[in-house]
């Protein structure tokens, strides 16, 4: 029995292991079905945003999207390899953030194995933005309370005067229709109004005729109105708002009249010109400069079509009449004038006799009521742009190197500190008789012109609808420590205005009155605060609350308490 016992249990091992050798290549075909397909190939690369453009010292994102073989795509941003073909241009982090270094060109390039995707990548001083709907030059542009640049009339392709405006919203980077004027002019002036408005006044429309006529723009309608007339018509005059909120027209020119010495005053409040003193000597294409003393200097220019001169004369508006001071060392018209964060006025370039343009520049201090040299321009120029940017330098860009024809791209910097002026790169398109916009985020819009002849000769030159922005290195003036602004605290009415002041002060315990400033309004819906050239820090109570007043020149900022309370 035992014997037997265990011939079966021998049996039942072998059978159990014949099973199992039976089973094995069953289970191995079963794993084989089982098997993972092959995996998807990567097929491409693609680097976004393409062909992307950036100011200097910016930075900016790039994204690889990988496509495989399957159709899917990937985010492989943190897989690839990233380079930058030109350092000296651009870096580029091991995450995609590219850093723009200098002027110039680059390639990135996403890696990943041996696939490998790329875009080109500019760092430029000057970038195209949206162009206008239509051609225009010798047209105005006027920074509105709400951040939106006004651009309107001018001269188009045909030679026409224009009634059209427009609007360029910086943050969608477009230009778009707004109401028309009443009246097509070109060579006419553009003010903002302390409260939010825009005076349009003088100018020459079709046939050549030189109008009166003024109209006011109102932003919240978007609509122009016929306000006062002029009680001479003028056109290539000049305008300042002066501190009480009126505006004097100065000079220019009309027929049978000539050209004209004569002054008047705009007063918004009943929407009326009166005469006030006249200049001792008449001139057009001369510029007028609103001083820290509230005084008005009216320099160079051209008189009864002899070459450019050099006098220069104040406004006081609280006698009303006009003196001469102390003159320019060299005789110029169609310049630029820019006030300084020190007080003085920088007189750049212009023509200094019959279509040659000037490298010499200028400053007048009305401490001493004395014009002195400072650097020269690296090119001559007349009719250039001139822009205070928030760090305190000057952007002369652009204008008319010589002859007709002979229109220059380039712009060049001029620094305050060192009295000397340095190239900043070029525009991608020559212009001249353009419009320079500095926008509440420090960048300029430069916006139309034409790229040869005078806007006398408009149809004989091609006149530009594109536009395109400059980009400074840094926003903030040197050896800037804190801004203090006055009034501290304020109190108004619906309606009512107030003009804050920002007080620099530098590390060396100097101080300056701070023109540069950008100024910013915490809550608009309680007051709005202006930023245009031609009226700075000058707020608008809106409606009932408390909004905080910012003055900002790059990293250094100031605030005062405005409170708005119902009457």
């Amino acid at each position: 029995m035992r014997r037997i016992g265990i011939f079966r249990l021998l049996a039942y091992i072998t059978a159990i292991t014949m099973l199992a050798a039976l089973a094995l290549p069953a289970r191995t075909r079963a794993q084989e079905l089982k098997q993972e397909p092959p995996r998807p190939e990567l097929l491409s690369i693609a680097v976004t945003p393409a062909d992307a453009a950036i100011f200097p010292h910016r930075m900016e994102q790039f994204t690889a999207t990988g496509t495989y073989s399957d159709g899917r795509t990937h985010d492989l941003t943190r897989r690839v390899t990233w380079s930058s073909s030109a350092l000296d241009v651009a870096t580029i982090s091991r995450e995609g953030l590219a850093s723009a270094i200098g002027a110039g060109q680059t390639t990135i390039e996403a890696a990943l194995g041996a696939i490998n995707g790329s875009t080109t990548f500019n760092v430029a001083s000057f970038i195209l933005t949206g162009s206008m709907n239509g051609p225009r030059t010798s047209h105005t542009g006027t920074l509105l309370n709400n951040g939106m640049v006004l651009l309107a009339g001018g001269v188009d392709s045909s030679g026409s005067a224009l009634a059209i405006a427009e609007l360029y919203n910086p943050a969608t980077e477009t230009f778009s229709y707004t109401g028309s004027m009443n009246t097509a002019r070109y060579d006419h002036t553009a003010t903002l109004l302390n409260d939010g408005r825009v005076l349009l006044a003088g100018g020459t429309s079709n046939g050549s005729t030189v109008i009166g006529s003024a109209e006011l723009y109102n932003p919240a309608t978007e609509t122009f109105s016929y306000t006062g007339s002029m009680n001479t018509p003028r056109d290539s005059h000049a305008a300042t708002l002066l501190n009480s909120g009126m505006v004097l027209m100065a000079g220019g020119y009309n027929s049978p009249s000539g050209y004209l010495g004569s002054a008047e005053l705009y007063n918004p409040s009943t929407g009326t010109f009166s005469y006030t003193g006249s200049m001792n000597t008449p001139r057009i294409y001369h510029t007028a400069t609103l001083l820290n003393n509230g005084m008005v200097l009216v320099a160079g220019g051209q008189p009864a079509y002899a070459e450019p001169i050099a006098t220069a004369e104040l406004y006081n508006p609280s006698t009303g009449t006009f003196s001469y001071t102390g003159s320019m060392n060299t005789p110029r018209d169609s310049h630029a004038a820019t006030l300084l964060n020190n007080g003085m006025v920088l007189m750049a370039a212009g023509e200094t006799e019959a279509f040659l343009g000037a490298t010499s520049a200028e400053l007048y201090d009305p401490a001493t009521e004395t014009f002195s040299y400072t650097g020269s321009l690296s090119t001559p120029r007349q009719w250039p742009s001139g822009t205070l940017l928030e760090d305190g330098a000057v952007l002369i860009a652009g204008g008319q190197t010589g002859d007709f024809l002979d229109v220059t791209a380039s712009a060049e910097l001029y620094n305050p500190s060192t009295g000397t002026f340095s190239y900043t790169g070029s525009m991608n398109t020559v212009r001249v008789e353009f419009t320079a916009t500095r926008l509440n985020k420090g960048l300029t819009l430069m916006a139309g012109g034409q790229t040869g002849t005078t806007a006398y000769l408009a149809p004989s030159g091609s006149i530009l609808s594109s536009a395109e922005l400059y980009g400074p290195i840094t926003l903030t003036p040197p050896d800037l420590e804190s801004i203090a602004i006055t009034p501290e605290r304020s109190t108004l009415s619906p309606g009512e205005t107030q003009h804050f002041i920002a007080t620099g002060t530098f590390r060396d315990g100097s101080r300056q009155r701070l023109a540069s400033v950008t100024w910013n309004s915490s809550d608009p819906t309680v007051a709005q605060i202006s930023n245009d050239a031609s009226n700075h820090g000058v707020a608008l109570a809106i409606d009932a609350g408390t909004t905080f007043i910012e003055a900002r020149a790059g990293r250094v900022r100031g605030w005062a308490r405005l409170t708005v309370q119902q009457k």
